[in-house]
């Protein structure tokens, strides 16, 4: 069994109750072996215990061992719900604490599944202990002692005390039995509302990150803006640029002495370059987009992601 020390600072320890118990008929003693219990365990089997040590009754036992298991682990269970209250009462809106928030909460939720896990081992246990004390008590009676008849010596008394007993420890163990289940449904109900701190959690941790990504779209935007005032500013002196970049070639001759333009016969030279390589170099442009969307159209094929790379198909 498995329970969150005091104080829940994410430590917590394994309580085992491996019992192994044996009826001796001719000396009417129970042999119980506990096998590596931690000591306040021992101290409370030896508690438990000492009353029906010595019995003629072999399943007397079951009832204070039955008694030992639902209290561990309703202690388990309850330390658990005190943490997870605990986790409800701290909830904040400030997606930095959720952050924090998230590995504390998983690892309660770790801790849940495994108290679950020895809820549901210790409900077959005791249904298993139910099965075998009902067979034991569907057989045949032994022949009652001597003190235990009656006057007409038929023995009644001794079998309806046993028939007593009987029915008392079988109201108990299926009363330790209904205990466990509402502790298996208290259990599941601490997951069930971890898994709510979680979602919660991870909400806030997704709604700061829009919020951010919000930010920086709007902070990116305002740069856009101000490169798009750039570029139409730039593209404002292209004409100009070109025209005063022509007039300043060699083809232009401008003469100070009677104010007149001379322009060379070999103009065409300037266009015959300049337009070849204007096209060289839109060509280059073009070809390496086409390479850069192939190349990732055959990534796309090779990790078989066929239904991201359609708009990549397009794009080719």
């Amino acid at each position: 069994m498995k329970t969150p020390l005091p104080g829940y600072n994410t430590k917590y320890e394994w309580l085992k109750l491996n019992v192994f118990i044996r009826w001796d008929p001719s000396t009417k003693k129970h042999i119980v072996v506990a096998f590596d219990p931690k000591p306040h365990i021992t101290n409370l089997l030896i508690k438990h215990l000492a009353d029906t040590i010595h019995s003629e009754d072999p399943h007397s036992i079951y009832v204070p061992l039955a008694q030992l298991a639902v209290d561990v682990q309703e202690d388990a269970v309850w330390r658990i719900r005190d943490a997870v209250r605990d986790v409800e009462k701290s909830r904040t809106a400030k997606s930095n604490s959720a952050e924090l928030r998230l590995s504390h909460v998983h690892d309660l939720a770790r801790h849940t599944i495994h108290v679950n896990e020895t809820l549901d081992l210790t409900a077959q246990t005791l249904h298993s202990m139910i099965e075998y004390h009902n067979r034991f008590a569907d057989r045949p009676a032994t022949p009652p002692a001597a003190e235990d008849t009656d006057d007409d010596g038929t023995g009644s008394r001794s079998i309806r005390t046993t028939h007593q007993q009987q029915q008392a420890r079988y109201d108990r163990l299926r009363c330790f039995q209904g205990a466990i289940q509402a502790l298996r449904l208290r259990s599941v109900a601490n997951k069930d509302r971890l898994h709510n701190e979680i979602q919660y959690s991870f909400n806030l941790v997704t709604q700061n990150i829009s919020n951010k990504s919000n930010d920086i779209h709007q902070a990116i935007q305002s740069d856009s803006s101000v490169m798009k005032t750039v570029a139409l500013a730039t593209a404002a002196f292209i004409p100009m640029t070109f025209v005063a970049t022509l007039f300043g070639t060699q083809f232009f001759l401008y003469r100070t002495d009677d104010g007149s333009w001379n322009m060379s016969d070999k103009i065409w030279i300037f266009f015959a370059t300049g337009i070849p390589f204007t096209l060289l170099v839109a060509f280059l442009s073009y070809s390496y987009h086409r390479r850069e969307v192939f190349s990732r159209s055959l990534l796309c094929l090779r990790q078989n992601r066929d239904s991201d790379c359609g708009f990549l198909y397009k794009d080719y």
